[in-house]
C-alpha cells in the first residue's frame, strides 16, 4: 500500500542553538527542495533531526533559536591522502592520539578505538552528507598510516 521513497533523504549538517542556551551538532532533514532556509521556515512546526550517534528526534522550531552549517572540509581539501614529508605535517603520535613514550600496548589500543570510530563501513548505515563520509575516509588512511608508523 505504502511504498518507501528510492529517492535518498537530503540532510543538511548545522549547529544548533536551543532556547536554552544548549548547542548540539544535528543532520537536519532537508525538504525536496534542498534548501536548509526552506526547512526552517516552512510550515511544519518541528524539525526532523539526527545525532551523530543515529538517534532520529523532533525539536520544535519554537525552541531553536539560531542554527549554523557546520562546514567540514571535504578531504581533498585537508590533503589527507598525501604521505606527509616531514614529521612536523604529520604527526603519528597526535594522530593516535597517544603520548611519544606511549608503550605497544597504548598505541594498540588508541588505534583499534580511532579504526572503529572513523571506518566508513560503520558509518555505511547512516544518512550522512558526503563530505562526512570523505572525511571519515581520509581520517581512516590518516590512522593506518600513524600505526604503521608507531605500531611495530
Amino acid at each position: 500500500m505504502f511504498e518507501s521513497s528510492s529517492r535518498a533523504t537530503s540532510r543538511a549538517l548545522v549547529a544548533v542553538t536551543l532556547a536554552d542556551g544548549t548547542v548540539s551538532n544535528l543532520s537536519i532533514r532537508l525538504p525536496l527542495t534542498n534548501k536548509l532556509n526552506d526547512a526552517l521556515n516552512g510550515a511544519d512546526s518541528f524539525l526532523d533531526v539526527q545525532t551523530s550517534e543515529g538517534v532520529q528526534m523532533f525539536i520544535a522550531k519554537a525552541q531553536v533559536r539560531s542554527v549554523r552549517l557546520v562546514d567540514v572540509p571535504r578531504a581533498n581539501q585537508l590533503n589527507l591522502y598525501r604521505r606527509a614529508s616531514d614529521e612536523a605535517a604529520f604527526d603519528p603520535h597526535a594522530t593516535l592520539k597517544v603520548k611519544k613514550g606511549a608503550t605497544a600496548e597504548e598505541i594498540r589500543a588508541a588505534y583499534h578505538t580511532l579504526a572503529r570510530l572513523y571506518h566508513p563501513d560503520r558509518l555505511a548505515a547512516y544518512e550522512l552528507p558526503e563530505e562526512v563520509r570523505d572525511y571519515a575516509r581520509a581520517m581512516q588512511v590518516r590512522i593506518n598510516l600513524a600505526f604503521e608508523q608507531i605500531g611495530r
